[in-house]
């Protein structure tokens, strides 16, 4: 059984906690979620898309389906960015507040993508707050109460970022120096700057120079010995992440950074 969408006011009530509107497949919802606001800002829509968009699929999902979900997610993708003020603005003042819930949903969603696999703080500030969907689909935050918790959120993030470059802070230096803090935390301070920026220079230094020397094996050794030098200069700082004692998530996120940049340097090297 399909379900015509004709109004933005029928598409606010399917989405609504009350009415509990699923879709039985993820990327549906995800696709549903990406056409609002396509829909706000195009009327007439596109009833065929749409139709397709918002089948309750059965097992047997056909083809065609997922090629409709497809073309949905490459033709309204873009527009859920927290840099939309034409869109944030509606967030706040229509009264389709189940329908700009979802869309504030996918804005996160969005958000998260940017920073996400190579920036573990803000990833993990950002998962904190990842159970706010629920309690909008609970009823324990209202529409309203979600879009604002979103959007300060992203804010502080965005926010921390634009401080770090405004003192002169590559991505890379600010990634590492909120990876020796274990946390995204709400200010830079000088040792720790200095710090990450020596981590990183040593780091790159570091780096093997031969093609042969980039691989699994190499990064298994590289990461481990940039970590012992990190936790070495960090200790001058007077910051110790516990190196050898006990696990730390500093010591996770550098392990991870060392790892990345590994191999990111090495797709730019090829053989």
């Amino acid at each position: 059984m399909s379900k015509r969408i004709e109004t933005l006011e029928q598409l606010d009530e399917l989405l609504s906690p009350d009415y509990r509107f699923t879709l039985g497949w993820g990327s549906d919802k995800n696709a549903l979620e990406k056409m609002s606001w396509h829909l706000i800002q195009s009327l007439p829509f596109d009833l065929n898309i749409i139709l397709i968009g918002t089948r309750e699929w059965k097992d047997d999902i056909d083809r065609e389906g997922l090629y409709a979900v497809e073309q949905i997610d490459a033709r309204y993708g873009s527009s859920f960015t927290i840099d939309n003020k034409e869109l944030m603005d509606w967030l706040l003042s229509t009264p389709l507040e189940n329908l700009a819930a979802y869309v504030a949903c996918v804005v996160r969603r969005q958000e998260f993508n940017k920073i996400s696999d190579y920036y573990d703080a803000a990833q993990d500030y950002y998962a904190d707050y990842w159970n706010e969907w629920d309690d909008f689909l609970d009823k324990k935050m209202s529409s309203r109460e979600f879009i604002i918790a979103m959007t300060k959120h992203v804010e502080t993030v965005n926010s921390h970022i634009a401080e770090g470059k405004e003192l002169g802070l590559t991505m890379d230096e600010i990634v590492l120096h909120d990876c020796t803090w274990g946390l995204l935390p709400n200010h830079f301070d000088p040792d720790m700057v200095t710090a990450a920026r020596d981590i990183l220079k040593e780091a790159m230094r570091r780096l093997p120079s031969r093609p042969y020397a980039w691989s699994e094996l190499g990064k298994r050794n590289y990461a481990p010995q940039m970590l012992e030098y990190a936790s070495d200069r960090l200790l001058e700082a007077e910051v110790d992440i516990d190196l050898h004692n006990s696990y730390t998530t500093e010591q996770g996120y550098l392990l991870d950074f060392f790892s990345r940049l590994y191999w990111r340097e090495a797709a730019t090297r090829p053989e």
